[in-house]
């Protein structure tokens, strides 16, 4: 193999790396766009659903908020919220580990960085 040969090769496989690294982290992005995590209150009066950036999609109350005053039901909803948020954090460590592999440090670094945010709680509904 001549020198250029050998050049040539080492700029494919790097290429090659790229464009791998690339597709990891378009699964990533699509992944994690179309998460859904839900949260529920302790007395399960209020259930919270919010996307891959911690954003609310949805909120259900049950009829069992008539016992309680506005402020308690407030306090459900942010309740719910924030361990959605929690579990997010969890559910976006499981989707990098996944994609990049155990011990990666990409899944290390912003799985830290939800987890600076909001926190985090296993999921055992996954």
């Amino acid at each position: 193999m001549s020198r250029l040969e050998a050049v040539l090769a080492t700029i494919d496989a790097q290429a090659d790396a790229a464009l791998d690294k690339l597709d990891q982290a378009q699964q990533f992005a699509t992944r994690s766009e179309h998460l859904s995590v839900e949260g529920t209150s302790s007395d399960e009066v209020a259930r919270v659903s919010v996307d891959g950036t911690g954003q609310v999609q949805s909120i259900v109350i049950t009829d069992d908020l008539r016992e309680l005053s506005g402020s308690q039901v407030a306090a459900d909803v942010l309740e719910a919220l924030r361990q959605a948020q929690r579990r997010l954090s969890f559910h976006v460590e499981q989707i990098g580990t996944e994609i990049y592999g155990a011990g990666s440090p990409s899944v290390a670094q912003f799985t830290q960085a939800y987890r600076d945010r909001y926190g985090y709680e296993e999921d055992d509904d996954r």
